[in-house]
This record gives C-alpha cells, structure tokens and sequence, in this order.
C-alpha cells in the first residue's frame, strides 16, 4: 500500500515543472513568486494547502468542548506533544530520502537497536563513549549500507529498506535475548527527561532538528538540489547534480538521526523493548505522506509533516479519551495515509 501510495506521489504529484526545477537546482536564476507551487482551480484554491491547518483548529476545539476536564487540560496537551517526540524525529529522518525519492523503512529498527545497545553496553560495564558513541554509529552505518544497496546495486528502496528492517529487529532481539532492556544509564534518562520551559529535551532536540530541516529544504540549495532529483532523476543527472552523492548520503543521515532518536527513545523510556520497532514504523510514515497535503501540496515539506503529526496525535487522543479502543490508532493512521494520497492526486488532477 505504502509503495504504491508514493509511486502515485511521484507519478501525479511531480514538485516542479522539469524545466523550473531543473533552472532553480542549477541555481542558474531567481523563480517568481507563482513558480513552483501546484496551482489550484476555483474560488477555495488558495485554500487547499491550509486546509489541514483548519482542520487540525477545529478538531482541537472540538475535542476541547466535548471533553473539557480530560483533552482540554494542560496535562494532557503535555502528554500529546512529548507522546510523539519519537514519531517526530523518525519523521525527519524519514523525509530526507523520501526528498529524494526513495524509502528508509529501517528507521524504526535502527531506533531500536540503538536504544538496546546503549542498555547492552551499560550492562557489560563498557566505558562511556563506547556506551554514546558506538550506539550512534549504528544508523550511519546502516545508511551507507542502504545507500550502496539502492544505488549501487540498484535494489528497489522500498525492498532494500524493508530487508534492513527485519534484519535489525532479528539482531536486536538476539543481542537483548528477547527480554526488556533496561540497564539505560541514569545520566541518559536525566537528559532526555529533563524538562524546559514544560516540555522535555526530547521535544526541543526533535523540533530543533526539524528547524534545522526545513532550512536545508527551504533556504540551501541542497534542498533544491534533493527535490530535482526525487522529482526528475534523469534531468538531474544531465544538469550535472551528484545524485549518486545525494541519495547515499540522505540515507545516511536519515540513518543518523533514527540513532538519536533511539538513543533519546532509551532514555525517555528508560528500558527499550527490542520487539516494538513495527509499533514505530507506520506513525512517521503517516506523518509524512499525510503532511504532503498541507502547506506545500504534493512535496515532502517539515511544515506540512508537523501539522499531520499533530493532527493525528489530537485525533487519535481525541477519540481514546471519548472511550474508543487502543485499535482506533492503527485504523485512523491507515485511513488518514490513504486519505491524503487520494487528496494530494485529485487536488493535482483538478488543478490541470
């Protein structure tokens, strides 16, 4: 279902005209105002990229009124943003190769197999920098093997990644023996836990790198650079862009920061369960397929990324606290990632 969501993303939903694209990664002039944005037809045009944002208002304020005691209280608005401090930062690292046109669905083991490592490493007694530092080193290095597997062997990403996945989720629970880690060090659950202004480190490290993010995408040209090869990898290459460079390395980073989010997972958590990485692996990707229908229409954006994280997490608690089961989050994530590939084709439709 994934795979064929983002082929049709990519098939209906391309980020620029081949010509605009390829002027504005080459850097070769300055686009107006009206280039590279998808034009809408009719009076609500305009509307459509913040139509999200009007939903995710409204459905806070309904929440809110029907549930004044419970969803409205401040403790519970807490619980929702730092709730999803984990699903943010594997959103991140998912969108960077998504950028480029290609899936990373190792993220969430390779989140998990950091978290369990720290424990590991803590309990065998190994010195701190083996302790931070080794654990960190995993995504990268699982990013280069992803990189090499896409690239240069030319293995389908969603395949190569999904391979990764189970790979990683087998290690772990050999590594862990199948049991709870829980040797996290105190000093690592201080720093994750620790709270500023209300909200823990967690949240901050995972808005910061989404700042960090969108700067790159919006405001560098490697951002430019990343969406002309996910859009049109062929002209990329003619217009002398490193493809083979920039598709590798947004596997490593991606890699990188699903290390830190393992590493920040573990100490939040303070115990990491080898067999959860399926539980973390559908919530991000959600999150970005669903933020291609806000803000930017039809582009992996960090903007739209974060208004569908959070409009899922309002929706989700929403409907938990009004007495539905714990299953109603698998079936509003899947039917919410459906619903926006749908969206983001017949917006694009309509608007030719």
């Amino acid at each position: 279902m994934v795979k064929g969501a983002v082929m049709q993303l990519k098939g209906e939903t391309s980020p620029l005209d081949g010509d605009d694209l390829a002027t504005e990664a080459a850097g070769f002039q300055h686009l107006d105002a009206s280039k590279g944005r998808t034009r809408y037809a009719g009076p609500l045009g305009a509307f459509v990229p913040w139509a999200m944002v009007v939903l995710l208002a409204l459905m806070f304020i309904t929440f809110c009124f029907l549930l004044p005691d419970t969803f409205a209280s401040v403790a519970n608005v807490r619980v929702m943003v730092e709730g999803q401090a984990t699903v943010l930062l594997l959103a991140m690292a998912l969108l960077i190769p998504l950028r480029a046109g290609d899936f990373d669905l190792s993220v969430s083991a390779v989140m998990v197999l950091t978290g369990a490592a720290v424990g590991i490493l803590t309990l065998n007694n190994e010195s701190a920098w083996m302790v931070y530092l080794l654990p960190l080193l995993i995504g990268p290095v699982v990013g280069v093997v992803n990189g090499l597997l896409v690239v240069k062997v030319g293995i389908d990403s969603f395949i190569a990644t999904l391979g990764t996945l189970t790979i990683l989720g087998g290690l772990s629970i050999f590594l862990s023996g199948g049991t709870l880690v829980t040797t996290i060090p105190p000093e690592l659950s201080d720093f994750a836990s620790h709270r500023f202004l209300g909200l823990t480190t967690f949240v901050w490290i995972g808005w910061i790198v989404a700042g960090i993010i969108w700067y790159v995408f919006e405001l560098t040209p490697v951002g430019r650079f990343l969406l002309f090869v996910g859009g049109n990898r062929a002209s990329a290459e003619l217009a002398g862009l490193r493809v083979t460079s920039l598709r590798v390395g947004s596997f490593i980073v991606s890699g990188a920061l699903a290390s830190l989010a393992g590493m920040l997972f573990a100490g939040s958590l303070g115990a990491v369960d080898t067999s959860s990485n399926s539980a973390y692996l559908l919530p991000p990707i959600t999150a970005a397929f669903l933020g291609t229908s806000a803000i930017k229409v039809g582009r992996f954006n960090v903007a739209g990324t974060l208004v569908a994280l959070y409009l899922l997490t309002v929706g989700i608690t929403g409907l938990v606290l009004l007495g539905f089961d714990s299953w109603v989050s698998d079936v509003f994530n899947g039917a919410c990632l459906i619903l926006a590939v749908a969206f983001t084709i017949v917006v694009r439709r309509g608007s030719k």
